[in-house]
């Protein structure tokens, strides 16, 4: 099964383009509620989730009227208030991809092959002249209590032998998703424990036990980095995929550990000083001298 972008004029006369997961039904009856902006009536304070996001985006939450499902849907856009420089770095980078849909096809890729994640449900734009001028990603909302980052911080509470068996199990069970990414022949691009929900069986934290740990279900979400890795000799595979540890880290495990526990008995120094590379900026020269900008 693939993905297709596929033309749509909406009943004001204005164009975009739109793509829907094959696997989704009632699917005439989505692209008419698309064609017709029936999602507009969701665009309100009232929908509006209030969490941390890209200043761009906003996130709405409602129950879907013709898939009788939660939903959550992302909308984008370059607003006006963009100083000139970044607005044109904006729509040059929408241009060539825009992210949304980078979200929505590395949803379906990841669902695809087994990974779990949000399921996709579609995407559109609304463009003017070519140019996007706003983004949309209609997604299935996923029920979990924490996300990882959340969840590290509350165990800091529980005494010291309970936290670092279930800090080892979370940094065991991140890696393995991201290893199953990588060998799966994709990149989410920045899985650091924020883009990572925890579903756990026992809500009440204060009882929680790495029993509840083993039962959980976790989902890597904010896919808007997913790549597709070019086929490449192992060795440059791994060199470019090691850079997603750039900024994982869980309690009290930094980037090397982080990276230890994915590589297990393949980590070696070498690739220890591949993550530092990335760490300080990788390719991109000017990241290497920021520290020093500030010192000054």
């Amino acid at each position: 099964m693939k993905v297709k972008k596929q033309a749509i004029r909406f009943s004001d006369d204005s164009k975009g383009v739109y793509a829907l997961s094959p696997d989704i039904t009632h699917t005439n009856e989505l692209v008419n509620w698309i064609t017709h902006k029936d999602f507009n009536i969701y665009e309100n304070q009232g929908y509006r989730l209030e969490c941390h996001t890209r200043k761009r985006n906003k996130l709405y939450s409602f129950q879907h009227p013709l898939l009788n499902t939660e939903v959550i849907l992302k909308v984008s856009r370059i607003s006006d208030q963009h100083k000139l420089l970044r607005k044109l770095n904006l729509h040059l980078s929408t241009f060539f991809s825009d992210y949304n849909y980078r979200a929505f096809l590395g949803a379906f890729l990841l669902k695809t092959n087994g990974i779990s994640c949000a399921t996709p449900i579609a995407y559109w734009t609304e463009t003017d002249n070519y140019l996007i001028k706003k983004s949309y990603y209609l997604y299935e909302k996923i029920h979990a209590e924490y996300s990882i980052h959340s969840l590290s911080q509350q165990l800091f509470t529980l005494n010291q032998a309970s936290q670092s068996r279930m800090f080892s199990q979370l940094a065991e069970k991140i890696t393995t998703i991201i290893r199953n990414i990588h060998d799966a022949g994709f990149r989410q691009g920045d899985p650091h424990p924020g883009n990572f929900l925890i579903s756990i069986p026992n809500q009440d934290f204060k009882s929680i036990t790495s029993e509840d740990i083993d039962q959980a279900k976790i989902f890597i979400i904010d896919l808007d980095k997913f790549s597709i890795a070019m086929p490449l000799g192992k060795i440059l595979k791994r060199f470019f995929d090691i850079r997603c540890f750039r900024r994982c880290t869980l309690g009290n495990y930094d980037q090397h550990a982080m990276l230890k526990f994915y590589l297990q008995n393949k980590y070696s120094k070498t690739w220890g000083l591949v993550l530092r590379f990335w760490m300080r900026g990788g390719f991109n020269i000017s990241k290497w001298f920021k520290p020093l900008k500030r010192r000054l």
